[in-house]
């Protein structure tokens, strides 16, 4: 899966392509582009979504191992 950094460049260069063609270009043509960039930026939401839920799930893991590794279990006793 791409990152949000990669799509977010793929969404410029399109909007740029669309402004500099978008006005010669026909209807069919730019539904096309409207479409795809409608795709890009979906995609580029639901990456930063992932990539925040990935780091902060890193997060939660490292200061679980941190705990665990602070406070050693204490000794069973019968």
């Amino acid at each position: 899966m791409a990152t949000a950094g990669q799509i977010k460049a793929k969404v410029d260069l399109l909007k740029k392509k669309i402004a500099d063609k978008g006005a010669t270009a026909s209807p069919e043509r730019r539904r096309q582009l409207a479409k795809r960039l409608r795709r890009l930026q979906r995609a580029r939401r639901k990456a930063t979504t992932v990539e925040t839920k990935r780091t902060e799930q890193g997060k939660s893991k490292s200061r679980h191992a941190k705990d665990e590794t602070a406070a050693p279990a204490a000794p069973a006793q019968s």
